[in-house]
């Protein structure tokens, strides 16, 4: 039931939003290529959360409706002159929130146990090249910039530092997909923030050669990850069934 209404959220939010879009072309507020309002200010004006705000504006982005520029704002790419379909919007939704729910579960399934056999086998020059990057995501936070590209690579030095050549060779395949769960669509202050606190405890964990903090640290991340995207909601039915971090 609460899956089912967090869904119709979404599609309202969809729709809410393209019919608020051509109002504003409508009225001369808003034409291609002009900046929409702040995601806070529109939240506030559909009186819906702001991860429903997001989830939508990536379906609008997928269909080259609208586009993120990182510390710009986000644009109106085209004018939505023919209309789209309940059904379409709601099949887009469902579609990117299962691919999302699955990357996440691949996640929780993969990196704590991926996390705690790099502490076994880490360098200390693996740890040094870590804590650049966090304090390289650090300085991109503190100047507005995008840092989404050091969360991505932290995650493949760990996969590196596991001594698996095979994990690490995977991890580097699928890194597009895994990228989803890092879309600027989902992203927020708060959770970049998270995910550098995150990356700190792996660090802790990873020097002191604990297997079982690194895992646990990682099991924490990802759980922080699916809040931030999900907004708490339970995730999957496997979830249901024990697979909760």
């Amino acid at each position: 039931m609460a899956s089912s209404l967090a869904q119709e959220e979404k599609k309202y939010t969809y729709t809410a939003l393209i019919e608020r879009i051509r109002a504003m072309i409508r009225n001369g507020e808003l034409q291609p290529g002009s900046r929409l309002p702040p995601e806070r200010k529109l939240a506030e004006m559909f009186g819906v959360s702001r991860t429903s705000l997001r989830q939508a504006f990536q379906a609008l982005a997928e269909r080259g409706i609208i586009e993120s520029r990182q510390g710009d704002g986000t644009y109106l790419l085209t004018a939505i002159e023919t209309p789209l379909s309940t059904d379409a919007i709601a099949k887009a939704i469902s579609e990117q929130s299962g691919l999302l729910h699955e990357v996440v579960e691949f996640r929780r399934l993969i990196e704590p146990p991926l996390a705690a056999l790099a502490a076994r086998r880490i360098s200390p020059e693996a740890i040094d090249r870590l804590k650049i990057l966090v304090c390289d995501q650090q300085r991109a936070l503190t100047v507005g910039r995008d840092a989404d590209g050091f969360d991505a690579e932290f995650h493949q030095v760990l996969a590196e530092s596991a001594g698996n050549r095979v994990i690490a060779r995977v991890m580097s395949a699928i890194q597009s997909i895994v990228n989803e769960s890092r879309s600027v669509w989902l992203q927020s202050d708060e959770r970049r923030l998270a995910s550098m606190e995150g990356h700190l405890r792996i660090i802790d964990a990873l020097e002191t050669r604990n297997a079982e903090a690194a895992r646990s640290a990682m099991e924490r991340h990802v759980a922080e990850i699916e809040r931030h995207i999900f907004g708490g909601q339970q995730a999957t039915s496997g979830e249901a069934d024990g697979d909760a971090d």
